[in-house]
C-alpha cells in the first residue's frame, strides 16, 4: 500500500488526526492500536470553537535568555529572562463532509475558520496532544488548494500563547497611609488647640497655672502605664528562646513576629533597658509641665507631647502592652474646678483644650503603633481594632461638638486608614475554634496533629496558655486552621 493511498484511508475513517479519539475501533483496524494507545489518547483539533484535522505540529518553547559576550573572555553569561511564550505552528487539512468534525462544505469551514483567524483577540486552541489552552492569538494562516486534493484544503496555523495585558500600578503602603494621616491629625489638633486656647492665655497667671495642673493630671496617667505590672513582666518577652515564646500578646502573630532580643541578652539586660525607658518618661514628663507653663508657644508643646507618647511607646517592648497603656492615655478627662466669673470660664476652657490636644495626639499615636501589632487570629484582630475605633468615635463626636473641624476631619481620615491596615493584615487570618482532647499533650505534639506543622508550635504555646508547655490542658482555643 502506497503512502498516498494509506493517508487517503485515514483520512475517509478518522477524518482527521484531531478526530482519532472518537474513531479507536477503526485506527486500531489500520495502525493495530487499542484503547489507551497514542491514537486514542488525541484530542479534536480545534481554534476559536473551528474543527480541523491536523498533519503535523511545530512547538517552541524554552526560555527567554539575553547571551552577554565580553571581550578577552572565552566564556559568555545568558541572563534568564523569563519563561517564553509557547509557539505553534500546525500542519492541518479540511475534508468535505467530514463526519467527525462535521464540516460539512469544505469552502464554508475554510472560510468559517478564516474568519476566526482575522477576527481580534485571543481565542482557544485545543491541541491533539497538549489539550485546551486559553488566550491563544493567531500570527498568520495559509490555505493550500490543489486540484489533484480535491475536496481537501490544507492549512498552515501559525499560534502564540498570550498573556494578559497588565498595566503598572502604584498602591500606597497602609502603614504608610496611617504614618502620614497621624502626622496630619496631630497638626489638626495643635491647630485647634491654638484656635480655641489663645483667647484664654490672654487671661493670666490662672490660666497658666491650669494648663500646668491639666499636663501634670495627664502625666500622671501615663507615669501610672509605666508603671504597671504586666508592661514589667512582658519587658522579658522578647527573650531568646522557649521562655520568651511563653508570652502572648501579639509579639508573636500567625503571619508575623516582632523582633526578638540576641541570644546574649539575658532577662537582667531587658529589665534594664525597660527602667531606663522608665526614666526617660519621668524626664518627659519634666519636659512637658515646663512647656505647659507656657501654652503660647505651641510647637514646644506638641514637641514635649509627641516625645512622651513615644517613649511610653518605646517602653512597652511588647506592643500589645503599648496598644493598651496608650488606650488609656487617650480616654483622659480632667475634672475641672467650678470658678464663677470670666477666670473661671478661661481655666475650663483651657482645661477642655488641652485635654483634646493630649487625647487627640495619643490616638494618632496609637493607630501608628497597631501598625507593628501582629493579630494572632481573626478574633485577636476583630477585638483590637473594635476597641481602638470606639476611642475614635468617642473623640470624633466631641471634636465635632466643639467644633473642631480640622481634628473632626483628620481623626476620620486616620481611622479609616488604620481600619484599612489592620484589615489587610487580620481578615485572612483564621478564626478561634475549640479543642478537646482524652488526654494532656505536649504542645509540639499538639501542633502536629491539629495543623501537621511541628513550627507552629510557639504560638499554639501562647494561645493555649498552659502552666507547662509538656503538659497542655484537654480542652483549649487555638487557631482554627
Amino acid at each position: 500500500m502506497s503512502v498516498q493511498s494509506t493517508s487517503a484511508n485515514v483520512l475517509n475513517v478518522a477524518g482527521s488526526i484531531g478526530g482519532v479519539a472518537q474513531s479507536v475501533s477503526d485506527f486500531a483496524n489500520l495502525f493495530g492500536a487499542g484503547a489507551g494507545s497514542w491514537q486514542g489518547s488525541l484530542k479534536v483539533a480545534s481554534y476559536g470553537g473551528v474543527r480541523f484535522g491536523v498533519l503535523s505540529d511545530v512547538l517552541v518553547a524554552g526560555r527567554k535568555n539575553a547571551i552577554h559576550d565580553y571581550p578577552f573572555r572565552d566564556s559568555n553569561w545568558v541572563e534568564d529572562l523569563g519563561k517564553q511564550a509557547r509557539k505553534f505552528e500546525l500542519t492541518c487539512f479540511l475534508i468535505e463532509d467530514d463526519l467527525v468534525i462535521g464540516s460539512g462544505g469544505v469552502v464554508a469551514h475554510r472560510d468559517r475558520l478564516l474568519a476566526v483567524c482575522e477576527s481580534e483577540g485571543p481565542k482557544t486552541l485545543v491541541h491533539p496532544t497538549l489539550g485546551t489552552m486559553d488566550s491563544v492569538e493567531c500570527l498568520a494562516v495559509e490555505f493550500t488548494e490543489r486540484v489533484e486534493a480535491g475536496r481537501m484544503f490544507e492549512v498552515r496555523l501559525v499560534l502564540i500563547k498570550t498573556g494578559k495585558r497588565l498595566f503598572p500600578t502604584d498602591t500606597l503602603s497602609t502603614v504608610d497611609v496611617v504614618s502620614v494621616k497621624a502626622s496630619l491629625t496631630g497638626i489638626a489638633a495643635i491647630a485647634d488647640y491654638v484656635r480655641t486656647a489663645a483667647a484664654a492665655i490672654q487671661a493670666g497667671a490662672s490660666i497658666v497655672q491650669q494648663a500646668v495642673s491639666t499636663a501634670v493630671g495627664w502625666y500622671q496617667l501615663a507615669i501610672t502605664a509605666i508603671n504597671d505590672a504586666r508592661r514589667i513582666i512582658n519587658s522579658v518577652s522578647t527573650l531568646w528562646g522557649n521562655f520568651g515564646n511563653l508570652f502572648s500578646g501579639a509579639n508573636t502573630g500567625y503571619f508575623g513576629s516582632n523582633p526578638t532580643s540576641a541570644p546574649s541578652v539575658t532577662a537582667t539586660d531587658l529589665l534594664c533597658q525597660a527602667t531606663a525607658a522608665r526614666a526617660l518618661v519621668e524626664i518627659d514628663g519634666i519636659n512637658l509641665q515646663t512647656a505647659a507653663a507656657n501654652p503660647s508657644d505651641a510647637t514646644t508643646l506638641a514637641a514635649s507631647i509627641n516625645s512622651l507618647l513615644a517613649d511610653v511607646v518605646a517602653s512597652a517592648i511588647n506592643p500589645a502592652d503599648a496598644v493598651r497603656l496608650l488606650s488609656g492615655m487617650a480616654t483622659f478627662n480632667p475634672a475641672s474646678s467650678v470658678i464663677p466669673g470670666p477666670i473661671g470660664t478661661d481655666m475650663a476652657e483651657m482645661n477642655v483644650s488641652l485635654a483634646a490636644l493630649f487625647r487627640r495626639n495619643a490616638l494618632a499615636q496609637l493607630a501608628i503603633t497597631l501598625t507593628t501589632y501582629q493579630p494572632s487570629s481573626q478574633n485577636d484582630a476583630t477585638t483590637v481594632l473594635s476597641g481602638t475605633v470606639s476611642l475614635f468615635d468617642a473623640e470624633i463626636t466631641t471634636a465635632g461638638d466643639a467644633g473642631d473641624d480640622q481634628s473632626y476631619q483628620a481623626l476620620r481620615a486616620l481611622k479609616q486608614a488604620m481600619i484599612a491596615d489592620m484589615a489587610s493584615r487580620g481578615a485572612d487570618l483564621s478564626v478561634i475554634a475549640a479543642f478537646g482532647f482524652n488526654s494532656n499533650m505536649p504542645s509540639l505534639l499538639l501542633a502536629n496533629r491539629i495543623y501537621r506543622d511541628p513550627t507552629r508550635e510557639p504560638t499554639l504555646t501562647q494561645q493555649i496558655n498552659p502552666i507547662h508547655p509538656a503538659f497542655c490542658p484537654q480542652t483549649f482555643q487555638a487557631l482554627a486552621n
